[in-house]
């Protein structure tokens, strides 16, 4: 006789709380690029602070990266990045 054959759903429903977005700055003076250790990452941030750059003369980047892709920031970092950047944008690499 056959052994069964068993179907998994794969869809996960997780109940999360719901979060309003912060309210984005009129002005700014200094902005975090999180780099998030994936390849590539670097390339794409460096490109975007060109942009940004260009877009905003005078602001300041600057530029931080996780310890590894997989893992998340530590808080440290994360505080860090906070204390020291009006702004924020972290950046996806593959």
């Amino acid at each position: 006789m056959p052994e069964p054959f068993i179907v998994l759903d794969p869809i996960l429903e997780v109940e999360t709380t719901r979060r309003e977005r912060a309210p984005r700055p009129q002005q700014f003076q200094t902005i975090g690029l999180l780099d998030n250790g994936k390849p590539n990452s670097d390339k794409l941030l460096k490109k975007v602070a060109a942009m940004l750059e260009t877009r905003y003369p005078g602001v300041q980047i600057n530029y931080y990266r996780k310890p590894g892709a997989y893992r998340p920031a530590p808080n440290a970092l994360l505080d860090r990045v906070a204390a020291e950047c009006d702004v924020a944008l972290v950046g996806i690499g593959d």
